[in-house]
């Protein structure tokens, strides 16, 4: 199967709002020998919205990177509430554990946006990195940047209103698809943001009010990515500007 082929040759960069479609950019990096052996008998799988790839405690079966779709990673409580940890995109992928020989999961993670992952089987998966140097580099600089993430994103959920946080999840989620189109329930965003449904709702009006994204039947758009940018709280900057240190 051919990877990568419909990507630009100019480079974009998670955060700046230049959508490359069908594209991963781990993989996009990658030399055209490497990238043929990490792909051999990859998958690619389409994953619709609220497919659940794994639950806590599952053994890591796949290895999924996004090229279209967008997977939540999330924390359950025993008490019930989800909490979302982050979200992995086209510029990341699911698997972080096997890096360090870890072979189960304390997140679930949920297909937050429907669309076209590459699945490879972890065993290959971990045997490939063996004679994929770049690769593995690249996998776990992302790694790090994910870390760095979650780090903002506790910061952010302690400090920041909910309209900020809406805006900076917003922004993130289209960033991680490449595309400013998504569906997305109130419902399911007062799950990843953890906070009540009245709350996001309040927070998604003022949104539409100001005409930053239209927002109806669960189908999400962003009209002025400046402005909601500047809606925003700092974390999004942030992330966006780690993004750049850590993945280029």
């Amino acid at each position: 199967m051919s990877v990568g082929s419909n990507a630009p040759s100019d480079k974009q960069r998670v955060g700046d709002g230049l959508f490359a479609p069908n594209r991963n950019e781990i993989l996009a990096q990658l030399s055209a020998t490497d990238l043929a052996v990490r792909t051999a008998g990859a998958d690619e799988v389409e994953l619709d919205i609220r497919h659940e790839v794994f639950d806590r405690g599952d053994s890591l079966r796949t290895v999924y990177f996004p090229l279209t779709g967008l997977i939540s990673m999330v924390i359950v409580l025993k008490t019930g509430p989800i909490v979302e940890a982050h979200t992995v995109g086209k510029e990341g992928f699911v698997g972080t554990p096997l890096l360090n020989d870890v072979a189960t999961t304390r997140c679930r993670g949920i297909c937050q946006v429907a669309g076209k992952f590459l699945a490879l089987p972890a065993a290959d998966f971990t045997e490939r990195l063996k004679s994929l140097p770049d690769l593995k580099r690249r996998l776990r600089r992302y790694t790090q940047f994910a870390t760095d993430v979650l780090a903002q994103n506790a910061a952010c959920n302690g400090i920041h209103s909910i309209e900020q946080r809406c805006a900076r999840w917003l922004l993130i989620t289209a960033d991680g698809i490449g595309s400013n189109d998504f569906r997305l329930t109130q419902e399911f965003l007062s799950q990843m943001l953890a906070v009540r449904r009245p709350g996001v709702n309040v927070a998604m009006r003022s949104l539409v009010r100001r005409e930053l994204v239209s927002h109806s039947y669960g189908h999400v758009r962003i009209l002025d990515r400046p402005g909601l940018t500047i809606a925003s709280c700092e974390c999004y900057a942030t992330i966006v500007e780690r993004a750049r240190e850590v993945l280029s």
